[in-house]
């Protein structure tokens, strides 16, 4: 380790302050800051003016460009740093950015790996919290578990943050393949990170001193000359400190009309503070930069790409196993799937049938019911007739036995006034008298 630590170049560190003089990353810098202020400014007017649906859709999609600008263009920036720290002639616009449009597929990639290995950490840590719940042997294995989870957790977020992602992007920006560059980032965090990590805050001290340097007379001048320039410029009387700075500026932009020289000011300032903040930020890359040249500068990551090639292989195969197995379980659920279809098909033959059936029976029986109703209508019907038959024979029976009573008083006087006939023998036939005993014609003894 100490051998380790001696060859350690902090000097060559000092090398980051070449970025402030670096005037074409500069450009590509301000060009990307620009370009992306515009998208935003678009984005926003456009979505505003569609509204709905559409006006979000069109957001995120011109947000996303303005990502893809972003790291393009920070990516530019970094090629262009990393050809002026490898001691190369440093590309042009048009390389560079065309180079740094390239990189963002693979700092894409390196954020799904992230992701991926972030998801595997928990759902491992969340199966032994599982496991933790098992009673007595459960707590002894939490008061292990836990803190080595946490260990292990704290190893890989300093890991992330001091070396994988801060040395990824030289290791992309030199030039090397997603596969290299990940190599390389490997073989150094299992190498050389504790190098790594103490030049990191070698380059961190180095941004503090510059930063400080640059604002020790930038702050105080901007605050008190822009207070001063936005009074005057804006007719009044300005402050000369923080507080005329906070005060009248605002009060000018607001209450005097949004003079011409006082945007003027404001936006000159702000252009000032965005370069300082670029020229910051070049410092930063370019000792990025150095720190991944001299890590890997003994550094063979041969091995790992090996690695990393059987762990691809490995990853590849097992996903043409799940992916035949997808297939064949696929195809079993296809034959079930059909199986059952045909079970449901029969099912409901067997149940249209039924139906059939029975609406078959429901009908016949409604038949009956109808033929009953039918004739019982018909026999009713008969009834009615033959009673209504009755009562008009039993009405006109009536009346004519009405008639014939109305007729029979007239007809008695008429046979009361007839002549009363002579009586006759009944042997003989002959004329008697109403006194007489014997017939006198032939002696037969008459009734008296």
């Amino acid at each position: 380790m100490s051998s380790r630590l001696q060859n350690i170049q902090f000097s060559a560190l000092a090398r980051a302050g070449e970025g402030l003089t670096q005037w074409r990353p500069l450009a590509m810098g301000f060009i990307t800051l620009v370009a992306c202020g515009l998208l935003v400014f678009v984005s926003q007017a456009l979505a505003r003016g569609m509204g709905g649906f559409a006006g979000v859709l069109l957001f995120g999609l011109l947000m996303l460009a303005t990502a893809v600008v972003f790291f393009s263009g920070v990516s530019a920036v970094g090629v262009m740093l990393m050809d002026k720290a490898q001691g190369i002639a440093v590309r042009g616009f048009a390389d560079a950015a065309y180079a740094g449009l390239l990189c963002v597929p693979k700092f894409l990639g390196l954020a799904l790996l992230a992701l991926v290995a972030t998801l595997v950490f928990y759902l491992v840590a969340a199966i032994i919290y599982f496991v933790c719940k098992i009673p007595l042997l459960g707590a002894v294995l939490a008061f292990v578990a836990h803190p080595v989870l946490i260990i292990a957790a704290s190893a890989l977020i300093v890991a992330w943050v001091c070396v994988v992602a801060p040395m990824f992007a030289p290791a992309v920006w030199s030039g090397l393949p997603f596969k290299a560059a990940l190599a390389s980032v490997i073989g150094i965090a299992r190498n050389r990170l504790v190098e790594v990590v103490l030049m990191q805050i070698v380059l961190y001290i180095i941004l503090m001193v510059i930063t400080g340097l640059l604002f020790m007379g930038l702050l105080p001048a901007s605050i008190s000359l822009t207070a001063m320039g936005t009074g005057i410029a804006g007719g009044g009387a300005g402050g000369m400190g923080l507080e005329g700075l906070m005060y009248m500026g605002p009060r000018a932009l607001s209450h005097m009309g949004m003079s011409g020289s006082v945007i003027g000011l404001w936006l000159g300032v702000g252009v000032l503070f965005c370069v300082i903040f670029a020229l910051l930020g070049q410092v930063a890359v370019m000792g990025q930069n150095l720190v991944y040249l001299q890590a890997s500068a003994s550094i063979d990551s041969t091995g790992e790409e090996q690695a990393l090639d059987g762990v691809w292989s490995d990853v590849r195969k097992r996903a043409e196993e799940a992916k035949e197995r997808a297939k064949a379980a696929a195809e079993r659920a296809k034959q079930v799937a059909a199986q059952k279809a045909q079970e449901v098909a029969a099912a409901n033959e067997a149940r249209k049938a039924a139906a059939a059936e029975q609406a078959q029976q429901q009908a016949a029986v409604a038949a009956e019911r109808e033929a009953a109703r039918q004739a019982a209508e018909a026999a009713r019907l008969q009834t009615e007739q033959a009673a209504a038959e009755q009562a008009a024979a039993a009405q006109q029976a009536a009346q004519e036995a009405q008639r014939l009573a109305d007729a029979q008083p007239a007809a008695a006087p008429q046979t009361q006034a007839a002549p009363v006939a002579a009586p006759s023998c009944p042997s003989c036939h002959g004329q008697v008298g109403r006194t007489d005993s014997f017939c006198e014609h032939c002696g037969h003894k008459l009734k008296p």
